[in-house]
């Protein structure tokens, strides 16, 4: 989408020019601000070492039948511990 900018003649600053941009505009939205944090920051590496065979498989078999990658899945995981972590979604580094 096109942005329009439109100079009101002031070529210097002033307190009433100031005081409208400020007005017009928007409000910060909290949560997309929250989720832009996310979407934006660094990616680094998040493994675990050497886990049973067992556990990974079920881990696995769960995300699948719950329709998830593995990635969303563990994000429900911590989302079910009580970390506060927006929708995949939301976060997903290859919508920036």
């Amino acid at each position: 989408m096109a942005k329009i900018s439109v100079d009101l003649g002031a070529s210097t600053p002033t307190p009433e020019a100031d005081k409208l941009k400020a007005i017009a505009s928007p409000l910060p939205s909290v949560s997309k601000a929250k989720a832009g944090a996310f979407k934006t920051a660094p990616r680094v590496q998040f493994a675990f070492s050497n886990v049973p065979q067992p556990i990974k498989e079920a881990f696995m078999a769960e995300a699948r039948k719950r329709g998830l990658t593995q990635k969303a899945y563990l994000y429900e995981c911590l989302r079910a511990g009580g970390l506060d972590i927006p929708d995949i979604e939301e976060i997903d580094g290859r919508t920036r």
